[in-house]
């Protein structure tokens, strides 16, 4: 599966009416974009560098988005819209262990791994956010891929802006933002990745850590 995850931020000064008709405008140009699965949804207070909604794509495969980019870069290309960043990968290693339920949020953590990383490195930090699954009750569904394609209107660097996406499906928001930030894998074992008083540091530039509520679920098992 062709996956295309795009991070949509209010351009300054916009109205509640053309923000409104903004999300419309891209609702619908995700809904006719042939996706087998898409996700629209307005992000939730908490969100870092999250923007205002988010948009998630799954084709087929590559040339299927291809076919469909320039209509849903038409609706991202709104007035009310300022800013635009995200990532397209293709699945990667994903699980899911329950149905998410009626209070589901869908949470994308994009980021950026320093380009001189050995591989060695990398594959132990992706073990480590795989991990975390196994611990946390609350993950109904998660996928980490690595990125081929990717951009960051706001990123200063002309390295790619992010390597990595991490996905999970929780159960509600109060999961996200208390159990699984504040569980022990996480501040113990995930979080030496990206703390620069940490020797073990990879991820050295800001994340972009954001969440909506979610519909129907979009993270299959294994991907």
């Amino acid at each position: 599966m062709y996956n295309v995850t795009r991070v949509v931020f209010t351009a300054d000064d916009t109205e509640s009416d053309g923000w409104a008709d903004a999300m419309n405008t891209i609702a619908a140009a995700a809904e006719s974009s042939g996706a087998v699965r898409h996700l629209v949804t307005a992000t939730l207070p908490g969100v870092i560098n999250g923007g205002d909604l988010i948009v998630h794509l799954q084709f087929e495969d590559e040339a299927a988005w291809q076919a469909s980019r320039g209509a849903v870069d038409a609706g991202l290309h709104h007035a009310a819209v300022g800013q635009v960043h995200g990532a397209e990968y293709t699945s990667g290693t994903a699980g899911r262990s329950r149905a998410t339920g009626p209070n589901g949020v869908y949470r994308a953590l994009l980021i950026r791994v320093a380009p001189d990383t050995p591989e060695d490195t990398i594959e132990r930090f992706e073990s480590d956010l795989l991990k975390m699954p196994g611990h946390i009750s609350s993950i109904a569904a998660w996928r980490l891929s690595r990125v081929s394609a990717a951009t960051d209107e706001c990123h200063a660097s002309d390295e790619a802006p992010w390597t990595h996406v991490w996905e999970q499906e929780f159960t509600d928001l109060a999961s996200l933002q208390t159990q699984y930030l504040d569980h022990p894998i996480h501040w113990g074992v995930v979080d030496r990745w990206f703390d620069p008083e940490c020797t073990e540091v990879i991820a050295r530039d800001r994340v972009c850590h954001t969440f909506g509520k979610l519909g129907d679920e979009v993270l299959p098992s294994g991907g």
